[in-house]
C-alpha cells in the first residue's frame, strides 16, 4: 500500500505518525525512497522516523473508530491475573508483542505490569521499559481514532469497562 503526506500512519515501533514526507535520505542515491515520519506520542515525538518506500512492512493504515471501540469493549479482564511471573516467557511476549505492535497483544500484557505495580509499589526494569514502549502505541492509537485527548484514554478504558460490567 502507498501512503502520502499528510496522511496519518500507524507505525508499529511507534504507534500514530504523521506522514511529513518522501524522500531520499540526504547524500544517498536519490532512487531509494523513504517515508519520513513523525510520531505523535510518547518518547518518539519530536524524532524523524524513516521508512523504505519499497518495503513498509511496519506501516499500517490506523485503526478505525469502531475497530478502536471493539478494542476497548474486548479490554482484557483485570479481576483475573495478568502478569507472567516467569522473566524469560515475560521478556519474549513482551519482545513479540512490541515488536508486531498490536494492541490486541499488548493490552493484556500492559494490565500485567500494571497489577505488578499496583501489587509491588514499583516495576523492574524490563517492566518499566515495556510499559514505556508500550504506552505510547496503545493508548496514541486508541486516542487517535476514537478522538479523544491521549492523556483521557486510560478513564475512557476504565469507564467503558465499567459500563460493560454493567450491561
Amino acid at each position: 500500500m502507498e501512503y502520502k503526506i499528510g496522511q496519518h500512519v500507524f507505525h508499529s515501533h511507534c504507534g500514530v505518525c504523521y506522514v511529513d514526507d518522501i524522500a531520499p535520505l540526504s547524500g544517498s542515491d536519490a532512487s531509494f525512497l523513504y517515508y519520513v515520519l513523525k510520531p505523535l506520542y510518547g518518547d518518539d515525538k519530536g524524532n524523524i522516523v524513516r521508512v523504505p518506500l519499497a518495503n513498509p512492512i511496519s506501516l499500517m493504515i490506523p485503526l478505525t473508530k469502531k475497530e478502536a471501540l471493539q478494542i476497548v469493549k474486548e479490554w482484557p479482564d483485570t479481576s483475573k491475573d495478568l502478569y507472567l511471573k516467569d522473566s524469560k516467557k515475560r521478556k519474549n511476549a513482551y519482545d513479540l508483542s512490541l515488536k508486531r505492535g498490536l494492541i490486541q497483544e499488548l493490552a493484556p500484557l500492559l494490565e500485567g505490569a500494571f497489577q505488578r505495580k499496583a501489587k509491588d509499589g514499583h516495576l523492574n526494569s524490563m517492566d518499566a521499559l515495556f510499559v514505556a514502549r508500550a504506552i505510547p502505541i496503545i493508548y496514541g492509537e486508541l486516542s487517535y481514532s476514537l478522538d479523544i485527548p491521549f492523556e483521557d484514554v486510560p478513564q475512557y478504558i476504565i469507564d467503558h469497562a465499567a459500563a460493560m460490567e454493567l450491561e
